[in-house]
């Protein structure tokens, strides 16, 4: 549309108070976080009508958020993290139906593989964009413990593994590791504070699979119900949030703007 042309009478200000609620930090992450303790207290209790609507609702709240607020941007590393969430999404509703039919674990399972890959894409992709920086040895570091970490817990678990499974679930182990390794890789090459902020929620991420797959393979834990969905809710919004943090900083709008011109 040239400059000054008037805007049609359906579309939404950039400012205007439906945007501003879609935006809005506080509403939407306390949406998010009323919802993951319905999911919670739904899965604590079997209470299963709760969970059917309180669990999508996590994803789509986090998602819209992070899209909204990341939709000026529109770069590569804002879309593979908006499809990270969205493929998440597709594996907690796939999750929900595990009782009916075994096939939908292998259907979360395929899905959180992908939404990892589109984390790890993203990720990497920021260390590409920024190439070589300080902090070297750091990312050696983490990536060795989390592979070390990965190897062990994968080794120890595969013995209780369903049989005809055990192959996507080493493939599953080899993506989550890589998203963990690929986040370790970002130390230097953005903010602190968001690089923080994606470590912390990488390793949430892995904890919840891991306590997940105990609990699913190896042996029961009397703090499954809630303890994977929190550090799973912990995870995603730390990332989702640590990735807003990378894009929407003035230094990084500046950096951008300077090389598109």
């Amino acid at each position: 549309m040239a400059p000054g042309a008037i805007m049609p009478k359906l579309a939404i200000a950039p400012n205007s108070p439906c945007m501003s609620i879609w935006k809005n930090t506080p509403l939407n992450l306390g949406i998010y976080a009323l919802a993951t303790a319905g999911t919670i207290v739904g899965e604590s209790k079997s209470i299963h009508s709760l969970v059917f609507v309180c669990k999508p609702m996590m994803l789509v709240v986090l998602g819209s958020w992070f899209f909204f607020n990341s939709r000026r941007v529109g770069d590569r590393f804002t879309l593979l993290i908006q499809a990270g969430l969205f493929f998440s999404l597709i594996g907690d509703v796939a999750l929900m139906f595990q009782h009916v039919d075994q096939f939908n674990f292998l259907i979360g399972l395929g899905a959180f593989m992908l939404a990892q890959l589109c984390y790890a894409m993203a990720f990497m992709h920021n260390v590409v964009e920024v190439g070589m920086a300080r902090g070297l040895l750091v990312s050696i570091l983490i990536s060795v413990l989390i592979l070390a970490y990965g190897y062990f817990f994968a080794s120890g678990l595969m013995p209780f593994v369903d049989e005809g499974i055990e192959l996507p679930v080493i493939i599953y182990a080899v993506s989550i590791s890589f998203m963990g390794v690929s986040a370790a890789w970002r130390f230097g090459r953005t903010f602190l504070r968001s690089f923080l902020m994606v470590m912390i929620g990488a390793a949430f991420f892995i904890a919840s699979d891991s306590l997940l797959a105990t609990n699913r393979f190896h042996r029961p834990l009397d703090h499954a119900a809630w303890s994977v969905m929190l550090t799973y809710a912990i995870a995603q919004v730390l990332i989702a949030a640590g990735a807003l943090e990378h894009v929407l900083d003035p230094d990084e709008i500046r950096r951008k703007v300077a090389l598109s011109t």
